[in-house]
């Protein structure tokens, strides 16, 4: 019977600790997870774009605001959203030595409100609903998962550049 108990005691330790290791809160945790694609000839593939910059833009007062991406050579990126709107609005730019051409980009979702943990509290989990855009350097862009969920690491949208 001692055996038990010492064992039961140490048992209750190891998920004490394990379940401290467990509750890691993760930043960047309403993004929008998106890749670049090329359609051209009718055929999909991965594209890499040079000089990309991304700002996230204020509603209200139509400014941009902090820098997201700044002058990377990127295939993907993150795009962090607006949990506190219904919408969150983008300005996408590829500078180049000959050319600088730029698009808005805004996501219209649903928020869904979602228990992480008891240390990292709730999160929203967003459903994307529409995606509106200017096509100076995009072609188009295709929903691909509308979920963006907290710790999921799916590709959400595709956005085609013009070739």
């Amino acid at each position: 019977m001692k055996n038990i108990s010492v064992a039961l005691v140490f048992v209750l330790i190891l998920m004490t600790i394990s379940c401290e290791n467990n509750t890691l809160c993760l930043s960047g945790q309403n993004a929008i997870q998106s890749g670049f694609y090329s359609g051209f000839g009718g055929v999909e593939s991965d594209t890499t774009l040079s000089g990309v910059y991304l700002w996230g833009i204020d509603p209200i007062e139509g400014d941009t605001m902090s820098v997201m991406v700044e002058n990377e050579t990127i295939s993907k990126m993150f795009m962090s959203t607006d949990v506190n709107r219904d919408s969150t609005w983008f300005l996408l730019r590829e500078k180049r030595i000959a050319s600088d051409i730029q698009d808005t980009i805004l996501f219209i979702y649903e928020r869904q409100l979602n228990y992480v943990s008891g240390d990292c509290g709730f999160t929203y989990n967003l459903e994307l609903d529409t995606v509106i855009y200017t096509q100076a350097l995009i072609d188009s862009i295709v929903i691909e998962y509308s979920s963006v969920l907290y710790n999921e690491n799916l590709e959400n949208v595709k956005i085609f550049i013009e070739p």
